[in-house]
């Protein structure tokens, strides 16, 4: 495989990167994750994605969505024309070819994969222990370094059992020894151990050891998206951070906010520098009952009609990001890479979304001392006020109000050698 000739500057342009994020985040340690779905490649057109379509720049850590369970006890690929034959493992963990920090990940379970084949297998010891060998070895083979568990969800759906609290603990603890007796025998840097974890308050109490958890992962990628659906009888924010301000009719839980879930995960006993907040790069629609009454808690009348987005600059992203850092979290979680504006058709630049945020999180972008109050109900106050307020909201440096760092963290250009794993 020929890779072809980079280009001088490049190793220069990864150092200076490198350099900039301890300097302007204060720490090396905040992580910026992307999911990358392997059915993107079916879309059609422009909306076509794949791995050679990832910028190897724009994230810490890159998870592979999904693969599953084998009647082994072990792994297979979803897609195995896609991700096999066609080379979607290879051309994945290649991309750290040209970045040596990245981290490239493969995410197991899904929505799909459900608690039927999870449930069964973390009840058995010796399947767990079968399991979590043949875990090393499929990771191993296809240059992945880590793991990433995506069970959704324990103790749920059809399969689920009152056990899959404790018994998906064991298996977390399992695989994180199992991964250091590897590492220490062969030498190889540890393979990293991570979960996504849901944002429903009753999910988590019911199907997730904490304590265990937090003792065993290397960090946790909270779902903190989909909190309301285009089928609930009020227009809402999917992933709000706080709750929207008064109490009606249509606003049925107030608790169901990014706020209300990192809340309870600090309170259960997790570290704050293990929780990534997720972001989501989509959005969701509406059919309103009055054309003219726009505004959250708006009654609706299912979901809009389908069609292509356009979005604002994401001034919400840095709102979260700006919480992130707030509350010293861990870092930011985009699902997903592949569906944000990855071609930068409708703006100036590639993954506009992906890039505020992250800019927010690192300094770059000038973020104000504060995050914006939390709505509070009260006679006279409106939600179009406090959405008016978020998007005139001053933005400034951290610990400054009018000086902004000089030193630009725009994420460096993708390569344009030929793409790792294509056999060019």
């Amino acid at each position: 495989m020929i890779l072809g000739n980079v280009f001088k500057d490049d190793f220069i342009q990864r150092w200076l990167w490198n350099e900039v994020v301890k300097r302007e985040s204060g720490s090396s340690e905040k992580r910026v994750v992307c999911y990358y779905t392997n059915w993107s490649v079916y879309r059609p057109g422009t909306a076509k994605f794949n791995p050679q379509n990832i910028n190897p720049y724009l994230c810490t850590h890159l998870i592979y969505a999904f693969g599953g369970l084998d009647r082994e006890n072990g792994l297979r690929p979803y897609d195995k024309y896609q991700d096999i034959e066609q080379g979607g493992y290879a051309k994945f963990t290649g991309l750290k070819t040209y970045n040596k920090a990245l981290k490239t990940m493969l995410a197991i379970g899904g929505w799909n994969e459900g608690s039927a084949r999870f449930s069964p297998l973390v009840a058995d010891e010796e399947r767990r222990k079968e399991f979590v060998k043949n875990v090393v070895k499929f990771l191993r083979i296809n240059h992945f370094d880590g793991l990433d568990l995506d069970w959704e969800y324990p103790a749920y759906r059809d399969g689920g059992k009152p056990k899959d609290k404790e018994n998906y603990g064991l298996l977390v603890q399992e695989l994180r020894e199992e991964f250091e007796r590897e590492s220490d025998k062969t030498g190889r840097p540890r393979l990293l151990l991570t979960m996504a974890v849901p944002a429903g308050i009753e999910y988590i109490d019911k199907g997730y050891d904490i304590p265990k958890l937090n003792r065993y992962l290397d960090f946790m990628n909270i779902l903190s998206y989909d909190y309301h659906s285009a089928f609930e009888p009020s227009v809402n924010h999917h992933s709000p951070l706080y709750s929207i301000e008064e109490e009606n009719e249509y606003n049925f839980d107030s608790q169901l906010t990014i706020d209300a879930t990192v809340k309870h995960y600090l309170l259960k006993g997790v570290d704050a520098e293990k929780l990534v907040l997720g972001i989501p790069t989509y959005g969701r629609s509406y059919t309103l009952f009055n054309k003219d009454s726009t505004a959250l808690g708006s009654p609706a009348d299912g979901p809009g009609e389908q069609g292509d987005a356009t979005r604002e600059k994401g001034y919400l992203a840095y709102y979260e990001s700006q919480y992130v850092n707030e509350k010293h979290l861990g870092g930011i979680m985009f699902w997903s890479i592949d569906n944000d504006d990855f071609r930068g058709n409708c703006h100036s630049r590639p993954y506009p979304l992906i890039e505020a945020a992250k800019e927010a999180l690192l300094g770059k972008a000038p973020v104000s001392n504060k995050l914006p109050t939390p709505p509070r109900g009260g006679k006279g106050s409106t939600l179009n006020k406090f959405s008016a307020k978020l998007k005139n909201h001053r933005i400034t440096p951290a610990g400054s109000s009018t000086t902004q760092s000089s030193v630009t963290l725009t994420t460096p250009d993708p390569p344009t050698t030929p793409d790792p794993g294509s056999g060019e």
